[in-house]
This record gives C-alpha cells, structure tokens and sequence, in this order.
C-alpha cells in the first residue's frame, strides 16, 4: 500500500477515495469530484514538469510470472493530461446541476470511479493490469449509465452487453499474445512494459488472432462500427455531461490508446496486407455510415452521438495506414475530437436545459438568448467538419496525406482518402442543418424567455472551443511538437504538403472582415418584412417556415439510401440485436433441453418405482404357507452363514 503513495499511484487512489467519500458525505459530493479531479491533474502535470523519464514506476508482485508496473511513458502521460482536463471541466460543468434527479450523487460517484480505472489502463505495463482496470470501467460505465431519465436501464445493458463481449475478446487475445510471445523467445515476466518491447509482425497465426482480437475490443470501446449501436442508445436517457465524458472523450482516449499500442509499439500492421486493409475498411465504413445516419436525426444529441462514432473512422483510418505521419494524424485526430465533441455535447446539453426540448423541430433562433454557447457551438461545429484553420482540419489533412503517401506506390489506398474527405463534406452538411435548427431562423414563441446559462455551463465548452482554435493555428507549435511527437518518440512530425495556419486565418479575418462590411453597409441586417402569397393567398409566418431537420430527408427517398436507412432502423446493423436472440434461441433450447432431460428422468424414476411397487406386491399374498416358507428360508440361510463362519474358525 505504501508504494501506492507515489505520484503514479495517487492518480488511480485520489479517484476512488474522492468516490467513496462521495457516497459517505453525499452534501459535498460536486467539491469533492472538483477537487479530486484538480489534485489529480496537478500530479498528472508534475509528470511533464519533472520529466516523464524521472517518473519511478511502481513495482507491484508478480502474478502468473508476469511482471505488473505502474508506470507512465509520454503516450500514456499525454492521454492522462487529456483524461484529467476532461474530467476538471465536466465536473465542473455538473456543479449547480440542480434540476436533475435526486440522486445525482450516482453521477459523481461511477464518474470518480471511471476516472480512477481510466488512469489505471493508463498506467498499467503489463497485460494483467490492463485487464484489471479494464474490466472496472465495464461496471463503473454501467452505473453511470443508469444515471438520467428514460429508458436507462435499455442504454445501460446495451453498453455492458457489447462491451462485455469486447472485454472476452481482449481476455482472450491477451492469453494468445502470452502464448505468441513466449513461443517467440519472450519470457511471461518481460511482457512488462509494452514500449520496451519488440514489435511483432503479423505473419504468425497466433499473432493474428491476438492482434484482432485485442483490436476489436479497443475499437469497441472506442464506438467503431458496427459495436457503436449503445451510443445512440445512450444519447436518448443519459445527461450532456455523461455523453461528453463516456463516449465523446474517455472512451474515445482510451480506445485508440489501447489501438496505438497495439499498431505502434507491439505489432506491425504493414507487415500483413489483408488485415491493414480489413481495419482500413472499418475506418472507411464507420465515417460513412454513422454520418450517414446523422444526416437524417431530428434529435440534437442522437445526431452529435452519430457524429461521436463517425469520428472514430478518421483515426482508425490514420493509425492502420500504420506511417508515422498516418498515426500522429489518428492520435492528434483523437485529441481534436475529444475535445470539440465534448464541447458539443456540453454545449446541446446546456440548450436542451434552458428549452427543456432537445427536437431540432421545436428549437431554433437560439443565439442571441445564448451567445457564449452559440460562439462555442459553431466554432466545435466548424471544427469536427475539418474547417480550417481549426484543429480538426490539421489531423485530416494530416491523415489524408499518409495515404497520399501510400498511394504512391499502391493507388488502391486513395480509396480511403476519398472516404475520409466525402465524410468531411457530410459532416459539414449535418452540422449546417443542426446549427440552423438550433440556432438560427426563427425563435418559436415557447422559447421566448430563454437566456444564457450560467458560468459552470458556459465556461467549460468556452474554453474548450478557444482550444480548438489556438491547437489549429498552433498546431504544428504546440500540440504536434510537445505531446504528438514525443509519444511516438518521433523528432518532428513533417508533413508531405505545406500548410500555414495562421497565413490562412489572416487571409479567413480579412475575408470575413469585408463580408461583415457589406453586410452593415448594405442595411441587410435590417430585413423588410415583406407579405407572400401562394394562390392569392397570404401565407402565415408559420407556413412559411422551413424547419431545419427537413434539410436533407429526401435523401432517404433515394433508393439506394432508402435501403440503407430501412436495414439501419430496422436493426439489421446493430450487433446487440443478434447477440440479444442468439441468446434467446440458446436460453430457448438450454430450457428445452433440461426441460426434457429432467421429464426422462422424472419418467425413468418413475417406471423404476413401479417396478419396485409390482415386485413388493408380489411378495405379499396374503396366504400364510407363502409366508411360512419365506421365514423357513431365511432361517436356513442364517444356519448356513453360521455354519461357514464356524468352519472358518
């Protein structure tokens, strides 16, 4: 317990001790998340400050012969910092949370809980710990599902069953990769620390196996297609806080985390062509579908949920590219999206807080009764659909130009590049329709005494947005230079074209600059109401108006994507779906077999004690000679036996 005091153990026992506390002292539970996350964070930045090298590891005992350390290299220690930033800002978002339910404690509580097991799958250096930590985050993740309204308890099991599936296959790839590495040579107790190991090509079947199988469970956590169904599931009953820390930032860190370790540090993707192009393929559909499916929501957080999981696509597209330049694009890409994707979810949770309503149809004309939050919005908004020059521009055209540099010598790979950049465009069509509806047009008079919300609410997703900025027009400065580079223990990440960031906004400023000049000279900030008619007749403001979520729905009458969106609603992609009967038609058939196993037995029983019945009533006659002689018989057997124990004396 003592070697637990230091910094690398703090991180995990801050948490969980802040969550105990939580459940014990519930009055001051916000103060207590608050300050752990604050006191967890400042450990987190000593790691950086005092050097990640200079960090000791915390040697804990073997189990199995395998080695198990806490211990923190750059990679990790950058995705603590974001993890731990993540957890300040929403948390403090939830301080005056006061219209939620009663046990809002619950909140807090799983939410300490997740973040003390986030840090630990962080921390850990061997197979064991990681699954230790792992397994946590499927119960905790399930607690803080249940809190919210509606049907949480469906979102709830959607996510345990899925992840849970997940977890037995990194179980089981981790058991294969020990098999593997100790036929390759490598001892069970020097599977310690994954940067210090070999990497391992994909040649061997075993290698294979453990590398899918510990993929897909990082790539389930992460909400990749097709385990992403619990996220939309979720976006229905959960808060904007648990979305924007679950799905939109924590699970996506610790996802791609666990795919970077797997692509970068222990195997080689490129060394085996199908299965790079099986996992370049999730990439290319998880981006197409779920934008796909975001274009038609007429909900605000199901359509950012969409959003959520089509994300993943980019960085699974740049880490499988397996370049140094793909991969720093995927881990940069999960930074940018964990950031402009909370945003947004803090930032639709605060709308549908003000308006009660999160039904793009009722909404509307929002940003002048919010502006800081509008402000935020739009700049996420413009971010996740790869505006320059904003953040998630930067790891795109990053990710872009790795396959710009496979494509050099196989062209095939420009097929992925085309997904990424159609998906871009569809993100930017969503998200014009999702700040019109919300934002823009016409204010339905329901809405009329909506005002801004309060500084908990707005200062997080502010903050949050200002990033998006300064990490696009620092990017190559800041982020790449001090926390990319240094967790792919690359000297400088150098992309294939040139791209100036900041050149760009000052060409952007001066644009905008002479739009919002005509717009003020030429009085259009002034409209004219003007009277239309349709057939002689005049039409009402209401008839006249064109509701956003109407954008794009004659999409769905084309018939490719009608069919596309029939399959979709109808569950035909929903791995939960097929998981759910096959376990009704195995608990159907178990039943039927011990149903009809114990009614042969029961029969068999049966037929036995008739039998006995029978020979019993046999023996009774009734008649007194057939007596007589059974107990003349049973006296010349006892003779008998005395006879020959005699005779052995």
């Amino acid at each position: 317990m003592v070697k637990l005091l230091q910094p690398a153990g703090l991180i995990i026992l801050i948490p969980w001790l802040a969550a105990l506390l939580a459940i014990v002292i519930r009055p001051i539970r916000r103060y207590l998340a608050v300050a752990a996350a604050l006191a967890t964070g400042y450990f987190v930045v000593r790691f950086f400050v005092d050097g990640i090298g200079q960090v000791p590891p915390i040697i804990l005992p073997q189990v199995w012969g395998v080695s198990n350390f806490l211990q923190v290299d750059y990679l990790s220690g950058t995705i603590l910092l974001l993890v731990s930033g993540f957890a300040f800002l929403i948390f403090l978002y939830s301080f005056r949370f006061k219209d939620g339910p009663r046990d809002d404690w619950k909140f807090f509580t799983f939410g300490l809980l997740t973040y003390g097991a986030a840090n630990g799958v962080l921390l850990s250096s061997s197979v064991l710990l990681l699954y230790f930590f792992w397994g946590i985050l499927l119960f905790t993740v399930y607690g803080l599902l249940f809190y919210g309204r509606g049907d949480v308890e469906t979102a709830a099991r959607k996510m345990f069953v899925l992840n849970g599936v997940a977890d037995f296959l990194l179980l089981f790839g981790l058991l294969v990769f020990i098999i593997y590495t100790k036929q390759q040579g490598v001892e069970p107790g020097q599977l310690a620390y994954f940067p210090g190991m070999r990497r391992f090509a994909l040649s061997d079947p075993l290698a294979i196996v453990a590398f899918v199988c510990i993929a897909a469970a990082a790539l389930t956590k992460a909400g990749a297609f097709p385990m992403h169904t619990w996220i939309p599931k979720a976006a229905e009953s959960a808060p904007a806080e648990t979305m924007a820390f679950i799905p939109a930032s924590l699970d996506k860190l610790l996802g791609i985390y666990l795919f970077v370790r797997l692509c970068y540090s222990i195997f080689e993707i490129r060394s085996n062509l199908t299965v790079q192009l099986i996992f370049l393929t999730i990439g290319a559909v998880t981006v197409l579908a779920a934008v796909f499916m975001a274009l038609v929501q007429k909900d605000a957080m199901r359509l950012l949920s969409y959003h959520a999981v089509s994300q993943v696509g980019y960085m699974i597209l740049g880490i499988a590219s397996g370049t140094v330049l793909g991969i720093a694009g995927g881990l940069f890409h999960m930074m940018n999206h964990a950031i402009y994707k909370s945003t947004l979810f803090l930032t639709g949770g605060a709308v549908k807080r003000q308006t009660g309503e999160s039904d793009l149809e009722k909404l509307g004309g929002l940003a002048r009764a919010m502006p800081v939050t509008f402000f935020s919005f739009l700049i996420a908004a413009l971010a996740i659909s790869g505006v320059p020059p904003l953040n998630g521009f930067v790891s795109k055209w990053l990710i872009y130009q790795s396959f710009v540099e496979l494509g050099r010598t196989q062209p095939f790979f420009l097929i992925f590049l085309i997904a990424g950049a159609f998906g871009s465009v569809l993100t930017l069509a969503s998200f014009l329709k999702l700040t019109h509806s919300m934002f823009l047009g016409r204010r339905p008079k329901a809405l009329e005494g909506v005002h801004e919300v309060g500084f908990t609410k707005w200062f997080p997703p502010l903050l949050m947005a200002l990033t998006c900025i300064a990490f696009g027009l620092f990017a190559f400065r800041l982020p790449l230079r001090y926390l990319i580079s240094p967790a792919l223990s690359a000297s400088v990440i150098v992309p294939l074209g040139h791209f100036s960031p900041l050149a760009f906004a000052a060409i952007m400023l001066i644009i905008v600059s002479l739009g919002f000049l005509i717009y003020i000279v030429g009085g259009t900030y002034r409209p004219r109401p003007r009277k239309v008619f349709l057939g002689a007749e005049e039409l009402t403001e209401e008839e006249m108006h064109f509701s956003g979520p109407h954008f794009y729905s004659s999409i769905k009458n084309i018939k490719i994507f009608f069919e596309f969106y029939r399959f979709a609603e109808g569950g035909s992609f929903d791995v939960f779906r097929y998981i759910q009967g096959l376990s009704n038609t195995l608990g159907r058939t178990l039943k039927k077999l011990i149903d009809d196993s114990l009614n042969a037995f029961a029969r068999f029983i049966r037929y036995f004690l008739d039998l006995v019945g029978k020979g019993f009533s046999l023996l009774h006659t009734g008649g007194l000679p057939f007596y007589l002689g059974w107990i003349l018989l049973g006296i010349l057997i006892l003779i008998l036996l005395l006879i020959r124990g005699g005779g052995g004396a």
